[in-house]
């Protein structure tokens, strides 16, 4: 089987998808149904060339055999495999979603018990100091660049728990060469990027300087003492598999860029989104500082603060950074009944999957009391992958953010600084466009004037519920 079916809708034109790619994959779905071909041959977000054509796949059970199925729906060429970058820099984003079974099962059961609640105590203090360090800098200046600001606490936060205490000069260039070598790959495989081979010197040189970095530190990692309070890359370091030796460098390498990269820009956006929404509704802010002041156990614990943890989860619906998923058959499959050659670019849209009426009634609503009820299935609500791919630091991502929402909303009260209009663009993730800023006031400090109200595209993603404020 070489082509698509001839029995597939066609949407015509994709000229309008990287304008507005959520309204096209929106009307495409009203119009055409849940499989629908999006272009004939050549790929639309990957950079393979021999990919044979793209479609855009919706429902539950469609959503469910792709994304477990791991070895027949992979994802695609890389940019990285696109520029024909050394072995060794592709090897930098080898993680787990570059593998099939069962090695990815193996991996995958390690990491899983690497990164745990274990690993976020061991590091609650360093994480904790840097909140503090962010708290001093807004009694300062109460004005936040929410996207910039944010990016500079998970970074650092994730310096803590990747690297553990500070205890050589170099940790702040590592933490800096991680999150340089991701800027450039983002940059690299935007939806509008300029030709990547743009980047391609310039990832080669950071990345370069990467690999040796970590390779540098694993080694010592290897020869050193243990350590209670080791860093995951200490830790993975030292891991072995079950019934298998130890992780290989490059193993750990490709796990290790991975996964700083997963405990970093998608809770850096994540917190971002929720600031904002939080921003333009007082009264929920109240609440939510009530409960954290009012709860003897963590924010952090189950169930320690359900209004919380229902808060993020409406976010996390409704404003997903993860609003875009690519993959591709490695081989001709029948996907619910649908013929697919080999090769064909599969897009996911999590943005639209989490909008459906059935799990979520009154789906454009932000209403996080629906969450007392609800209980999507992992392929309806799946704001850090499902299945075989799902991230495995989807755990620790969410601590994180419990931490420094329930963190931040005791000491301040985040609001707009003016009115203000926000954009959002698809830049690998659902992210505002720009740097929309917010003033964060003491949190005990009473006002009478009404919160700044935010306008611009942001405002059609959805609505507040009746009665919220």
């Amino acid at each position: 089987m070489n082509g698509l079916p001839s029995s597939l809708p066609r949407v015509g034109s994709t000229e309008s998808l990287f304008a507005e790619p959520l309204a096209f994959l929106a009307r495409a779905r009203s119009q055409h149904g849940d499989v629908v071909v999006m272009r004939e041959r050549g790929p639309i977000f990957s950079r393979a060339s021999d990919c044979s054509g793209v479609i855009a796949v919706f429902g539950e059970h469609r959503l469910r055999q792709i994304l477990t199925e791991i070895d027949d729906f992979a994802l695609p060429m890389s940019a990285a495999a696109k520029l024909a970058l050394p072995k060794n820099l592709v090897n930098l984003n080898r993680g787990l979603h570059s593998m099939r079974e069962p090695e990815h099962g193996r991996h995958k059961r390690l990491l899983t018990g690497t990164i745990n609640r274990e690993l976020f105590d061991a590091h609650r203090n360093g994480i904790r100091a840097a909140l503090d360090r962010l708290g001093e800098r807004l009694k300062e200046d109460g004005r936040i660049a929410v996207v910039s600001r944010m990016r500079e606490l998970t970074s650092e936060m994730a310096s803590h728990v990747f690297l553990g205490p500070r205890c050589h000069e170099e940790d702040a260039e590592l933490a800096f060469l991680l999150s340089a070598y991701f800027t450039l790959r983002r940059e690299a495989s935007s939806l509008n990027a300029r030709d990547p081979h743009v980047y391609r010197a310039e990832l080669i040189g950071v990345g370069q300087q990467l690999d040796r970095t970590l390779r540098e530190r694993i080694r010592r990692y290897r020869n050193g003492p243990a350590d209670d309070r080791a860093g995951l890359l200490r830790r993975l370091a030292t891991a072995g598999l079950p019934g298998s030796p130890a992780l290989s460098e490059d193993e750990i390498v490709g796990h290790a860029n991975v996964m700083f990269v997963s405990s970093t820009e998608p809770v850096a956006i994540s917190l971002t989104w929720l600031l904002l929404v939080l921003s333009q509704l007082p009264g929920l802010r109240r609440a939510l500082r009530a409960e954290i002041a009012g709860r003897a156990s963590s924010p952090t614990s189950p169930g320690g603060a359900p209004l919380l943890e229902n808060v993020v989860n409406e976010t996390l619906r409704l404003l997903t950074p993860n609003a875009l998923m690519v993959r591709a058959t490695t081989r001709a499959v029948s996907l619910q009944g649908v013929a697919l050659p080999a090769h064909c670019e599969i897009v996911v849209c999590p943005f639209l999957a989490h909008r459906e009426a059935g799990p979520f009634p009154d789906p454009l609503a932000f209403s996080p009391s629906r969450w007392e009820t609800a209980r999507p299935s992992p392929y309806e609500y799946f704001p850090f992958g499902a299945g075989g791919h799902f991230c495995a630091g989807r755990n620790l991502a969410l601590l994180l953010i419990r931490e420094v929402l329930s963190t931040l909303l005791l000491r301040f009260d985040f609001v707009l600084d003016g009115e203000q209009s926000i954009d959002w663009r698809i830049h690998i993730m659902l992210m505002p466009t720009g740097d929309p800023t917010l003033i964060a006031h003491p949190a005990d400090e009473r006002r009478d004037t009404p919160s700044p109200k935010w306008r611009g595209p942001a405002t059609d993603l959805f609505h507040f519920a009746p009665g919220l404020s």
